[in-house]
């Protein structure tokens, strides 16, 4: 997950507006319980969230509340430091850019090694 959108910031509205069918901000596909995660199907993820973005603190709750939702797989959390929402798509030849790119191919890589 590169920057994802989960409830409890600003954007709540967008949300809103996106998906005018939801049931509210404790809607599951925006704000999943702990008993969802728990469920969760396979075995690794990685969270990516840039520091000034106003999506970070639910994309850090969701990190935790996953880590204590009994999920049997394994969360990983890749901040960059003093970025935007998106940062990466805006410049990408930027070395922090370049990092989450790497950190993110690395990821993937991992289970590609796995295999062979």
């Amino acid at each position: 997950m590169v920057h994802p959108f989960f409830g409890g910031t600003k954007d709540d509205e967008m949300w809103m507006y996106m998906c005018p069918t939801n049931s509210g901000l404790n809607d599951p596909r925006l704000n999943p319980g702990t008993e969802d995660l728990a469920r969760l199907g396979g075995e690794r993820m990685l969270i990516c969230v840039a520091e000034e973005d106003c999506l970070t603190v639910a994309s850090k709750n969701y990190y935790e509340k996953l880590e204590r939702s009994g999920w049997k797989g394994t969360v990983e959390l890749f901040e960059s430091e003093k970025e935007k929402h998106s940062f990466h798509l805006v410049d990408l030849d930027a070395d922090k850019a370049l990092k989450l790119r790497h950190k993110f191919v690395s990821f993937l890589r991992q289970d590609l090694f796995s295999l062979i």
